[in-house]
């Protein structure tokens, strides 16, 4: 073994993290950044060919040029002592290795994980780069268990240096893909089965093939077929069988073409979306823990959607292994190419630090919650500008205080409800139910709703009033209608054809699949939400529209505006393009999440569409996940539910008010315990304004 100097360059050597095939890994201290790095060293008998040196100098650079959120940044590459080194991010949250070796991940946390390496695979290939060597421990994890891809590129050199050292290392013959083992050209989708391969390891506790020797094993990846992942775990959901099955076929051709289509595939195949419940069996006798180095996190932009049927494959097989690393994050910590069993994770701190209302497009703000769940905020009375909360639990509508205090039921129909918002005036509250739309007074002890419309038609879903009260924008059969809101007009019809045929209609509008619609504070915009194709499958994009009720059917509504998209993409939008929630304060800023879990929970995004700038807020400890933010009246403060995925099938509802500003702690309303007793239920949230 090499004894090194206990510096390269700057670097300052603090030990010893592993020795792998073509290098060894050390935790060293960059005095100029002032942090933590994982460096990594060459043997020096790879330098014994002239071009090998130059070479890894250029596949290095190559991929530090990688900019992703799930992938290992490479911070420097370098010659000093007669070796090659190069300097990564230092992972402080252990491998998947660890995580798989310690067992009991649930699909939820595989799930989580593969939304988040997909999309970091489906940025490689788009670059032109195949991992050629995913394994369980490139999969690093972060402080607070995001999971990174690490050591992209360095199979290449690695299969360069094989002709100089006749070692062998092209590869790990327990990942590898047919393609590889036979020595043929690979693309994106010998990743994808390496994925595969992961996912079976994960979900059946042990790889697919075992052998004696690596040329027994690559031999038996080659020409035998995968096992059924259900006859050695029989829990798991039935449609998880053929899809593993396919993304481990033999032949390229075969599996499946992106990362995104495996993703989507495994997604659709969990029972209720998530399966938070479902766990996975312990794997066989573990192998011995491996450190790993921690990359840094990066927002990631997707490219655009055209690219050749290489690059897809490449995707798809990324995306596998984020399934995988996700559910061992749960288990360990994050380091990376090496065994770190001394990593801790890092105390849960209160910190003051706002997310900027006018981020930079890469910024990502946090505040960090204290642990306990203290007393509830204690202004009671126009916090914000609100007085009350108007919550849908369990199909029915609640009423409390800014506290989360005094709550009471207001509805008792047992439907679920939807589009709940307050009317002008702040006494009534409008909400959907089945195929109709009601309003009740709020101020009553026992209030009666009143029935304002119904509808027969098959999709009716939603009602929004405009802020005077003088018009409503109604989602009806894929279609925006907007007409006065007129309770007799309404009373009578009762379908989107007798809507369209009134002489008041002021917009009907059906260019696109609209799904529901927001107003502007001043009654001239929309804020639609509709669906059309994204990539291979359906997704939901936010368009804001002119709907200046001064020129109501003069003209066709303008657009203005849309996203997700040219502006920006949130993480894991791509493999699945679905917004469950969105509020918008009626001018420029938009409270936005993405689907994780447990039908609609995900990161928090906010979105300054002047500025044409994002921040990914997740103000709740820096992790997920969120749904239904909602902007306070004068737009200081954010209403949300959150789930914490840290805490698995474990994890409860609870609702926060905090202020943007990041001025107060981040503390949960203290509220009854079986107030949110679907997980999975999509609350509503409409905060009363004051004043009214």
């Amino acid at each position: 073994m090499d004894t090194p100097k206990q510096k390269f360059k700057r670097y300052e050597i603090t030990e010893e993290l592993g020795i792998g095939g073509m290098a060894t890994v050390y935790r060293a201290y960059d005095p100029l950044f002032e942090r933590e790095v994982a460096l990594k060293v060459l043997k020096r008998e790879l330098l014994e060919d002239p071009e090998l040196k130059e070479r890894f100098e250029r596949e290095t650079k190559i991929v530090a040029k990688l900019e992703h959120a799930a992938i290992v940044p490479v911070y420097d590459v370098g010659f000093d002592n007669g070796q090659l080194f190069y300097v990564m991010r230092y992972m402080t949250g252990g491998s998947l290795s660890e995580r798989i070796n310690a067992g009991s991940l649930d699909l939820e946390q595989v799930a989580y994980i593969l939304l988040r390496l997909a999309d970091a695979l489906d940025y490689a290939h788009r670059k032109g780069i195949i991992h050629r060597d995913l394994k369980p421990a490139n999969i690093l994890f972060d402080e607070v268990g995001n999971a990174f891809i690490s050591d992209f590129g360095i199979a290449k050199f690695a299969q360069a240096a094989t002709r100089i050292t006749h070692s062998g290392i092209i590869g790990t013959p327990r990942y590898m893909s047919p393609e590889q083992a036979r020595g043929e050209e690979i693309d994106g989708r010998s990743d994808l089965y390496t994925l595969g391969v992961l996912l079976f390891e994960i979900l059946g506790g042990k790889a697919p093939f075992e052998a004696t020797t690596p040329l027994a094993l690559a031999f038996k990846h080659a020409t035998e077929p995968a096992p059924d992942i259900l006859k050695i775990n029989p829990d798991l959901p039935p449609e998880l069988g053929p899809i593993l099955k396919k993304a481990m076929e033999k032949e390229p051709r075969d599996r499946y073409e992106t990362c995104a289509e495996f993703a989507n595939a495994f997604l659709e195949a969990l029972p209720s979306g998530a399966a938070p419940n479902a766990k996975l069996i312990t794997p066989l006798p573990p192998r011995p823990p491996h450190r790993h180095e921690a990359p840094t996190q990066a927002p990631s932009v997707p490219e655009p959607a055209q690219r050749s049927r290489k690059n897809v494959w490449m995707i798809g097989g990324l995306a596998a292994l984020i399934l995988i690393t996700f559910g061992l994050w749960r288990t360990f910590g994050p380091n990376s190419l090496i065994n770190d069993s001394t990593s801790t994770p890092e105390p849960v701190t209160v910190t003051n630090t706002p997310p900027s209302l006018t981020p930079s497009p890469t910024a990502s703000a946090t505040i960090t919650p204290t642990e306990t769940l203290a007393p509830s905020p204690t202004p009671v009375v126009g916090v914000g500008g609100a007085i009350n909360i108007a919550l849908t639990s369990n199909r029915e509508i609640y009423l409390m205080d800014m506290n989360g205090r005094n709550i009471r039921q207001l509805t008792k129909t047992g439907i679920p409800k939807f589009d709940l918002q307050w009317l002008p005036g702040g006494n009534e509250l409008l909400y959907g139910e089945g195929k109709c739309v009601y309003k009740l007074n709020a101020e009553e002890s026992q209030p009666q709703p009143e029935r304002i419309a119904c509808f027969t038609d098959e999709r009716f879903e939603g009602f929004r009033v405009s802020p005077d009260g003088s018009h409503a924008a109604i989602s009806i059969e894929r279609r925006l209608i907007v007409l006065p809101f007129d309770l007799e007009l309404l009373g009578t019809a009762k379908s989107a054809f007798e809507l369209q045929r009134s002489e008041k209609v002021c917009v009907n509008y059906s260019e696109v699949a609209v799904k529901g619609a927001q107003w502007s504070v001043d009654g001239k915009s929309l804020a639609i939400l509709y669906q059309s194709a994204i990539g291979q499958r359906l997704g939901e994009t936010i368009r804001i529209m002119d709907v200046d009720l001064a020129r109501c059917k003069a003209v066709d509504p303008l657009v203005l505006d849309e996203f997700p998209g040219e502006h920006f993409v949130p993480e894991g939008y791509g493999a699945f393009p679905v917004l469950p929630s969105y509020h918008w304060d009626g001018r420029e800023r938009f409270l936005l999440n993405t689907y994780i879990r447990n039908g609609g929970y995900g990161d928090l995004y906010l979105y300054d569409m002047a500025a044409a700038r994002e921040t990914r807020l997740n103000p709740v400890n820096g992790v997920c996940c969120y749904r239904s933010a909602t902007f306070s009246p004068d737009g200081t403060r954010i209403l949300f539910a959150f789930q914490d995925i840290g805490k698995g099938s474990e994890s409860r509802t609870e609702l926060y008010y905090i202020p943007l500003d990041g001025s107060q702690p981040v503390i949960p309303f203290r509220l009854p315990l079986d107030i949110f007793k679907d997980i999975r239920e999509n609350i509503m949230l409409a905060l009363r304004p004051a004043g009214q």
